[in-house]
């Protein structure tokens, strides 16, 4: 699979509501919701470095440098609105220094019918489906239930050169990008070997995140 994927019709902020619906469904139907704000900008983020595995269509290439994860505030204002409208629910609120709030969210009823009629009528939702199924799978259990603080392990937003408050610019996902060339050696590596090279390259570079940030 190749890198050249058309771009989507949707807006961006069109493609992050479908993906954060996607994503926090599927945690929930795999135990794991509710999700933390910040576990779900990292899902999101390195969802954005394996889509071209699964035929999915990328999101833009560009990330603030803020703490110790990837943030997306267009991402954030989205779910903001989508619990306003039920889409999504808050299940609790941690408070932490400075006033900073951490929402923890789950689906909520409007959401389910929305990811209902998504993965219904729609052939890339139903890969970004899977997508998402896989990561969450390999995430959970590893760091992203203890520590989403993935940013300094990462090999694009962990770069000395872009200072906190900057944005990260992956030159829209190109080759250059070392997230997908530590991806993409996984997953093309895996696939003489395995049955399943995306389940098990998913896998693979989740158990690399993990054992990089047992490190520090």
């Amino acid at each position: 699979m190749g890198d050249n994927i058309s771009s989507s019709p949707l807006s961006d902020a069109g493609i992050w509501k479908a993906w954060s619906i996607v994503c926090i469904a599927e945690a929930g139907r795999q135990g794991f919701a509710p999700l933390g704000a910040a576990q779900v900008h990292v899902l999101l983020y390195l969802a954005n470095t394996l889509a071209s595995f699964f035929e999915v269509t990328r999101v833009r290439g560009r990330v603030l440098k803020r703490g110790a994860y990837p943030f997306y505030p267009e991402v954030q204002r989205e779910l903001d609105r989508m619990a306003f409208s039920g889409a999504l629910l808050i299940d609790r609120v941690d408070f932490g220094p400075r006033g900073h709030l951490a929402p923890h969210y789950s689906i909520g009823p409007v959401g389910e019918q929305i990811c209902k009629s998504l993965l219904l009528h729609s052939e890339e939702a139903k890969r970004t489906s899977h997508l998402f199924a896989e990561l969450i799978g390999a995430c959970f259990g590893r760091f992203l239930e203890s520590d989403a603080a993935i940013g300094p392990i990462d090999a694009n937003y962990g770069n000395a050169d872009v200072l906190e408050g900057e944005v990260v610019d992956f030159s829209e996902w190109q080759d250059e990008n070392k997230n997908m060339q530590v991806a993409r050696y996984l997953i093309e590596h895996l696939q003489s070997l395995r049955p399943d090279p995306r389940r098990d390259g998913v896998r693979l570079y989740c158990d690399y995140l993990d054992k990089a940030l047992a490190l520090q």
